[in-house]
């Protein structure tokens, strides 16, 4: 791999990876696009027949996890045995899992165990990352059977699971090689296609196996997608070989083709990804390709987009102007919160309640189990609550109110960002959600730009609009106590630095 470090190359790998440089200009253009979109598209009226659909996301387990282990480690991830651990823990890990750790095995079987309690889901959807945070130690000899594990335990949920590729399946991790790049990442794409061929017919695993990414059609005039959001990371370093190639890999190109042949079999689709295209660490420029995709192919096509990555329980909107109002917001991102406590989260997962004829989402409940108790499990020998914490139209209702028969649109969601800015008890309300109700969760309140930069991310389907200042994979966050991070910090936690005080580092 060569990139052309005194040009344009050099540019977006100053701003995107050290940030010593301001952002390069949106030079990405305009797409073309197969057909016109249709004057006054609408989506179809709801049938009234409803299906649970769960979603998981960022599962990030730790099959090194011991309990009694360091938790507080310095490291990008504890709860493990290192070579330089202290031989009395400043805070032993519970075996249920830590508020510092990625996720316990038998915390994540346990909540596959307690799911059917809550849900009767009629298929899953998980928007990627299964391995754990070691990043300087993954590779395919670790990456592989930590996948495999993992589905099988997922598998117990006896539903079909629509998956993802997160930019954690990598090993090393990050680092999707493209077409302009070199290189070869097929034995990820084979090993994953194993693994859910359970779950998926062959036309799409031939496709898994290719692009690492697939279209599944689950009933008639229904379609998911899964997209490689891989190929907008800006921690893939591989894409800084070319960056004015604004669609490594024909990603979204693929993309424009099977919402193509959606509008024209009247088709309604979801979009699966894992980093979400309005995260500040999605490439601007494929980010804005995105948002045009977005806009054309929706409200009629495009029912539903779905992604992971920030951990976070949260969601973004999508606009066909840039006058950003109730009436012009035509499309919601769903970001699915994390299985993993990584980092001061509580574990979770969503269950939604479908309209099976629009494939709009009527409902969205978010269960987590409160980490905090993890000790007094262990001390009682009992297992985790698995609870509901929140129904998102009882909860937002209580602001913006809405019909029993309407669903939750984009158009009431920007609403919902409105009484954000209006309430602070409102805003408080989803700060506290968006963290899963863990107690460690940073003020925005009581800081004078938090809460406005947080709507405006709401409001921000394209990673160039957000207003939250992003931090690089340079500046050193270990040293700084999780509950003193601002959001800003947060929103690039996947990006703690591997260079320090890592076992069987390059760097040591």
């Amino acid at each position: 791999m060569t990139a052309n470090v005194t040009g344009g190359d050099g540019k977006d790998m100053c701003y995107n990876l050290a940030g010593l440089c301001p952002a390069p200009a949106i030079s990405s253009g305009t797409l073309t696009f197969p057909k016109p979109k249709p004057k006054n598209p609408s989506a179809p009226n709801p049938s009234g027949m409803f299906v649970d659909v769960l979603h998981l996301s960022d599962w990030h387990v730790d099959n090194e996890y011991v309990t009694g282990s360091e938790a507080i480690c310095g490291k990008p991830t504890c709860c493990r045995v290192y070579s330089d651990s202290p031989a009395t823990p400043l805070r032993a890990a519970a075996s249920w899992g830590d508020y510092n750790c990625d996720t316990a095995p038998k915390l994540a079987e346990d909540m596959v165990n307690n799911i059917p309690s809550f849900t009767n889901s009629s298929f899953a959807i998980m928007t990627g990352d299964i391995p754990p945070h070691d990043i300087w130690l993954e590779n395919q000899t670790t990456v592989v059977p930590t996948e495999a594990i993992a589905f099988n335990v997922m598998a117990r949920l006896n539903i079909t699971i629509y998956p993802n590729v997160g930019n954690h399946e990598a090993g090393p991790t990050n680092l999707f090689p493209t077409m302009a790049s070199g290189g070869n990442i097929s034995w990820l794409y084979d090993s994953l296609a194993d693994d859910w061929a359970r779950w998926l017919p062959q036309d799409a695993l031939d496709s898994a196996r290719n692009y690492g990414a697939f279209t599944v059609s689950p009933q008639s005039g229904f379609r998911i997608i899964s997209l490689n959001t891989n190929f907008c990371y800006t921690l893939n370093l591989y894409l800084y070989a070319h960056v004015s190639d604004y669609d490594p890999n024909d990603q979204l190109q693929w993309l424009i083709t099977q919402l193509q042949a959606a509008e024209d079999a009247g088709e309604r689709v979801w979009i699966l990804g894992h980093v979400a295209p309005s995260q500040t660490d999605c490439i601007q420029n494929w980010s804005a390709l995105y948002y045009q995709v977005v806009a054309r192919y929706s409200p009629h096509v495009i029912a539903e987009q779905f992604f992971g990555h920030s951990h976070y329980d949260d969601f973004a909107l999508y606009y066909d102007s840039n006058e950003k109002t109730y009436q012009s917001a035509i499309a919601t991102a769903w970001i699915g919160p994390s299985v993993t406590p990584y980092v001061e989260l509580n574990p979770g997962f969503r269950v939604y309640k479908v309209d099976n004829g629009s494939w709009n989402i009527f409902e969205s409940y978010t269960y987590i189990a409160n980490l905090s108790l993890a000790s007094t499990w262990d001390a009682t020998n009992s297992t985790p609550q698995w609870t509901l914490e929140y129904s998102a139209r009882e909860t937002y209702g209580a602001y913006v109110p809405i019909a029993d028969n309407a669903p939750l649109s984009a158009s009431w969601w920007h609403n919902v960002t409105t009484a954000f800015q209006n309430n602070d008890a409102a805003f408080q309300m989803y700060w506290t959600l968006r963290g899963k109700s863990a107690d460690k969760i940073s003020a925005c309140l009581n800081s004078t730009s938090c809460p406005s930069q947080m709507i405006c991310d709401l409001r921000a389907g394209r990673s160039n609009d957000t207003c939250t200042p992003i931090t690089f994979i340079g500046q050193n966050i270990t040293s700084v106590q999780p509950t003193d991070l601002t959001p800003h910090y947060k929103r690039r936690l996947e990006g703690k630095p591997w260079n320090v005080k890592l076992c069987g580092s390059i760097f040591n």
